[in-house]
């Protein structure tokens, strides 16, 4: 309702003159970032992908539980364990992956 009384912004065309003219200059730019975009790019891709695998170890929480209670007459009790302790750790680093993500697509790799 409070947006209602407002006109919108109209569109401005830019003539073909403005454009040839910054053209040039916005190629130059578009070369001077490309480093800096495709690092950031790269180190996106591997946070993405290092959550990825974060969200898949929580899935060795309930292979765990089985692990360790079917597995204990076979001696799985060790591994299951430690699948318990994987699988329960793995949403808290599935949520700093996800928080850190926005960092990465910075070109910082944590």
């Amino acid at each position: 309702m409070g947006t209602g009384f407002f006109a919108a912004p109209k569109a401005v065309a830019l003539d073909p003159v403005t454009i040839a003219i910054l053209a040039p200059a916005a190629m130059r730019m578009a070369e001077a970032t490309h480093p800096y975009i495709m690092n950031g790019i790269g180190c996106a891709a591997r946070g993405m992908a290092k959550a990825g695998m974060a969200g898949f170890r929580i899935l060795y929480l309930p292979w765990g539980i089985v692990q360790s209670t079917l597995g204990l007459p076979l001696g799985g009790l060790g591994p299951g364990i430690n699948n318990i302790i994987e699988g329960g750790t793995a949403p808290f680093e599935l949520a700093f992956r996800l928080i850190m993500l926005p960092v990465n697509f910075c070109g910082v790799e944590i």
